[in-house]
């Protein structure tokens, strides 16, 4: 049903908006628009956890300058948090196998 008739149902929604029915237009707006857009701007590398701080800095700068949204920033901020997180544990990764190689080497005397 919906196929056959979805030329037909999209000209009545488009009518409605135009007409000035506000959820409508929300709704086709809302479908229509981009959920996200892309930001670009400049920030340290992200290559320890502690370059963190830094980073989290310039997106707070970022907000509080009206470049990025606060839910952007949000975001960011999210990004930058998981990707150190990521950072901290492979850093544990790595430390606990060269304790674990120096222990076998220990053990094997």
């Amino acid at each position: 049903m919906l196929d056959e008739n979805a030329e037909a149902l999209l000209k009545k929604a488009v009518q409605r908006a135009k007409a000035g029915d506000v959820p409508m237009l929300k709704f086709l707006l809302g479908s229509l628009l981009p959920k996200d857009r892309l930001i670009c701007f400049e920030f340290p590398r992200l290559e320890f956890a502690d370059d963190a701080v830094e980073v989290l800095g310039c997106v707070t700068r970022a907000v509080s300058e009206g470049e990025i949204t606060p839910s952007e920033g949000a975001a960011l901020a999210a990004l930058v948090n998981s990707y150190a997180k990521a950072i901290d544990l492979a850093d544990v990764v790595k430390r606990l196998d060269a304790l674990e190689v120096k222990l076998r080497g220990h053990r094997s005397r």
